[in-house]
């Protein structure tokens, strides 16, 4: 019987989750993805038909439901796929508050069409997508929107 596989890579992360400690591992994801272009951690992470995905850990494999996830620090951040988007305005610094009481501090860079460069136009843009990315300082940190109760533009 042929079996039909899809080359993918390693992303080494670091999930927080609704409840308990943050979990290391790695999640995998495509080698390519719509069009051929290389696939990214956070479209992997943001694709509705996933409830579940597994995160390949030193002891074995878990299944971590996306719905409890708060956030995801990268920690292979070359094979995320997440440069910065050609056109992106100046970095922003923003801070969310998250359903689990933590605040991230940090910035977000984006592309948006001329008059609808604000934080809110950007966040409404993406909502259906569930992840942004947000750097604090060399952490880069994939937030799920679902999560956040609020956001502020410094």
């Amino acid at each position: 019987m042929l079996t039909y596989r899809v080359p993918q890579r390693k992303v080494k992360v670091l999930v927080h989750m609704r409840q308990g400690k943050p979990l290391l591992g790695d999640f995998f994801v495509p080698e390519s993805g719509p069009g051929g272009a290389p696939a990214r951690l956070i479209d992997r992470l943001s694709d509705p038909k996933d409830r579940f995905l597994a995160l390949v850990q030193e002891d074995g494999s878990r299944l971590v439901s996306h719905d409890w996830i708060l956030r995801v620090e990268v920690l292979s951040e070359a094979d995320a796929g997440l440069e910065i988007e050609p056109g992106a305005c100046d970095p922003i610094l923003v801070s969310c508050h998250l359903a689990d009481g933590n605040v991230l501090e940090g910035t977000m860079a984006f592309a948006m069409p001329p008059g609808r460069q604000r934080l809110i136009d950007y966040i409404n843009s993406i909502a259906h997508n569930g992840f942004v990315p947000m750097r604090a300082g060399k952490t880069l940190s994939l937030v799920h929107l679902r999560h956040v109760i609020d956001w502020a533009a410094r």
